[in-house]
């Protein structure tokens, strides 16, 4: 059979070290984030490819409201959430937090405190197909944690707010820095186990072979502190060891794949 690098598709420029840097026999895809099918990738002969990340469970992922029902099929930790479907919800718990379905990087997420805010944001959004809310959770701590099928966790990082940011209501890349476990503040929160449970149980209720989850956690302060699933990402942020970590864990799953094929 012949060696082949491994197509990676994704728009994230992060993953772009992944691209040509992997080699197995045969036909192989990783979809980071990409929905592109497979018949479009390997026009002349799209039989026998083994893909990491199907169609199927990117759009999983992709689109929360179907990332939610995912996650409530396996009774994962979540905020409570409600379809907007044009109707005003007369009994709304605030704070909530008002999301696109199909966004990313909280594009459009907006924390809506009280009942004038919300009227304010429906009197804006006079369609509003395309948008869910959430209960807001202000738990203090969040993690990251990939996973990848059959290898459990595979690296995993605190999101710690920068001193100069001014929305400190959620993390993200424009308002946070990354620490590993190695580090004084990762602050490994004792449901830590539980965590790790809940973060494979996403990737699994995706149909995903490989992935990111969020988790955000009560402060630290707590017994036995709370959390929730914040969403499952098909297609993170790498870094320089994210890129090894997860070029020799693609190749993994490309094999176990295969394996797996050749024994039914």
């Amino acid at each position: 059979m012949t060696t082949r690098f491994v197509r990676v598709r994704s728009k994230n420029f992060t993953a772009d070290d992944l691209r040509r840097s992997i080699e197995v026999e045969g036909k192989a895809i990783v979809r980071l984030g990409s929905v592109t099918p497979t018949d479009q990738i390997f026009r002349r002969n799209p039989r026998n490819v083994t893909e990491i990340n199907t169609v199927e469970a990117v759009n999983n992922s992709r689109n929360k409201l179907a990332m939610k029902e995912c996650f409530a099929g396996r009774e994962i930790p979540q905020a409570t959430f409600s379809v907007i479907n044009g109707e005003i919800i007369e009994h709304a718990e605030f704070p909530l937090v008002v999301k696109r379905v199909c966004g990313f990087q909280g594009r459009g997420m907006e924390l809506i405190n009280n009942r004038e805010a919300w009227n304010t944001w429906l009197a804006s959004h006079p369609n509003r197909d395309g948008w869910f809310v959430e209960k807001f959770y202000n738990y203090a701590r969040e993690y990251r944690l990939h996973v990848a099928r059959g290898e459990g966790i595979i690296m995993s990082w605190r999101k710690l707010r920068t001193s100069d940011a001014t929305e400190r209501w959620f993390f993200n890349s424009t308002n946070s820095s990354w620490v590993g476990p190695d580090h004084e503040l990762f602050d490994r929160p004792s449901c830590w186990e539980a965590m790790q449970v809940a973060a494979i149980n996403a990737l699994e209720s995706t149909g995903l072979d490989i992935g990111a989850v969020d988790i955000r956690v009560q402060s630290s302060h707590k017994r036995k502190p709370k959390f929730i699933v914040c969403e499952i990402n098909s297609a993170p942020a790498l870094g320089e060891m994210g890129i090894g970590i997860y070029r020799n864990t693609i190749k993994k799953l490309i094999a176990t794949k295969r394996n797996e094929s050749n024994n039914l």
